[in-house]
C-alpha cells in the first residue's frame, strides 16, 4: 500500500533535482552550452526539465509502492483430474498480489483460501 508520505519526497527531491541540474547548467563548468546568456539559460532549464523527468519516474515507481514495502504475494498452478483436491491456504493478511490459475475436471475441485477470513473462499 502506498504511503502518502512518499509522494512529498518525490515532489520535493524533484524540485530540488531541477534547481541543482539548472543550476550546474548555468555554471557550465565543462564548457559545453552556449555562450549567450539567454541560450545558456534555456539549455539549462531543459538540462533541469530531463533531470527532473528522471527523478519523477523514478520516485513514482518508489512512492507507488513497488519500492518493496514488505507485501507478500501468492501464487498457484494446479491441475486436478478425476476426483482430486487440491487446496491452498494461507494466513497472512491481505496478500499484495494473487496468481491462480487452475483447471479442473470431472469431479476434482481446487480450492484457495487466505487471509484467515470467513468467507474468504474461491473455488
Amino acid at each position: 500500500m502506498p504511503r502518502p508520505w512518499r509522494w512529498v519526497v518525490v515532489v520535493g527531491a524533484t524540485g530540488m533535482g531541477f534547481l541543482i541540474a539548472f543550476r550546474i547548467g548555468l555554471w557550465d563548468p565543462l564548457g559545453w552550452f552556449p555562450e549567450k546568456e539567454s541560450d545558456r539559460a534555456s539549455a539549462a532549464a531543459g538540462l533541469g526539465g530531463a533531470m527532473a523527468a528522471v527523478i519523477a519516474l523514478v520516485g513514482g515507481w518508489w512512492a507507488g509502492g513497488s519500492g518493496g514495502d514488505g507485501g507478500t504475494s501468492v501464487r498457484q498452478r494446479a491441475r486436478a483430474t478425476g476426483t482430486s483436491r487440491i487446496t491452498q491456504s494461507g494466513a497472512a493478511p491481505a496478500p499484495g498480489r494473487v496468481d491462480q490459475q487452475a483447471r479442473a475436471d470431472g469431479d476434482a475441485e481446487v480450492r484457495q483460501t487466505g487471509g484467515g477470513e470467513p468467507g474468504g473462499e474461491a473455488s
